[in-house]
C-alpha cells in the first residue's frame, strides 16, 4: 500500500535534519521508498513510500520515533487518483 509522508522541522532544526538524512538515509526497514520531494521553500518534503499490508506497524512506529525529535510526521495513506475512480464507480 502506497503511503505519503509529510515531514515538517522548524528552521532551527534544519542542520540536524540534514546530518540525520546524511547518517542513516530516508528509507527504513520494510518499506521502499518510491520517491522524496523538498519544498523548495524549506522546512518540508513528500515521501511516497510503499509499505506491504502485513507489515509490523511497530516498524513504522520505530521509524517515526527515530526522526520526532527534530520533525513533524504525517503519515497518510494514497492511492492512483485513476484507480480511486474506478473503484469508487464499481461502488454505485
Amino acid at each position: 500500500m502506497l503511503y505519503m509522508n509529510i515531514l515538517t522541522w522548524a528552521p532551527d532544526k534544519r542542520d540536524a535534519v540534514i546530518e540525520r538524512t546524511k547518517k542513516i538515509g530516508l528509507e527504513h526497514e520494510g518499506m521502499k521508498v518510491i520517491g522524496t520531494w523538498a519544498d523548495v521553500d524549506g522546512g518540508r518534503c513528500f515521501q511516497l513510500n510503499d509499505i506491504p499490508r502485513d507489515m509490523d506497524p511497530a516498524l513504522s512506529l520505530k521509524a517515526n520515533f527515530t526522526w520526532n525529535d527534530i520533525m513533524k510526521i504525517e503519515t497518510i495513506p494514497v492511492m492512483d487518483a485513476a484507480e480511486m475512480i474506478k473503484l469508487l464507480e464499481s461502488m454505485k
